[in-house]
């Protein structure tokens, strides 16, 4: 098993024990050294500082017990921010009436970026109301580049 995987189940072990999921865990050098960047969620709330924190130690703990990082690593433990980028059918869902931009691959009404309100998401599209226009748009997931909340002010 390669070591991303073992670190991945572990990881997935102590959120499930928290009540988070785990958003991303990436494995990588920084300035030399070996950096554990693990991006944690919950489904229902934000992430906190302190929840951070609670993850850090019990997964800290666990790294340390069970030895599978040769070597020192720092441990990076973080949200996914309020600009998250939006992955799949189920972001979109949780995120409806949320305001969001996506970038697509092909122009719709000569638009590759759509500014707007997430009305609602099916397994194959998504449908948003654009900010300036009003208009809706039904968007497919397969024409989407990339997709992300954007911060409401």
């Amino acid at each position: 098993m390669e070591l991303v995987d073992s670190l991945n189940q572990l990881a997935k072990k102590v959120a499930a024990e928290t009540g988070y999921e785990i958003y991303a865990l990436k494995l990588k050098r920084y300035r030399g050294k070996r950096q554990l960047v693990v991006t944690i969620d919950r489904e229902k709330g934000n992430i906190s500082l302190e929840d951070c924190k609670t993850f850090s130690e019990k997964f800290g703990r666990l790294l340390d017990n069970e030895n599978i990082i040769e070597g020192s690593y720092e441990l990076i433990v973080q949200s996914p921010g309020v600009e998250r980028e939006l992955r799949n059918p189920g972001d979109y869902a949780r995120f409806a009436g949320k305001l969001a931009k996506l970038i697509l691959i092909s122009p719709l009404d000569n638009r590759t970026v759509i500014v707007g309100t997430i009305e609602s998401a099916s397994e194959s599209t998504v449908t948003i109301r654009e900010r300036d226009t009003g208009k809706s748009y039904g968007v497919a997931y397969t024409n989407i580049k990339r997709a992300n909340l954007k911060l409401e002010f």
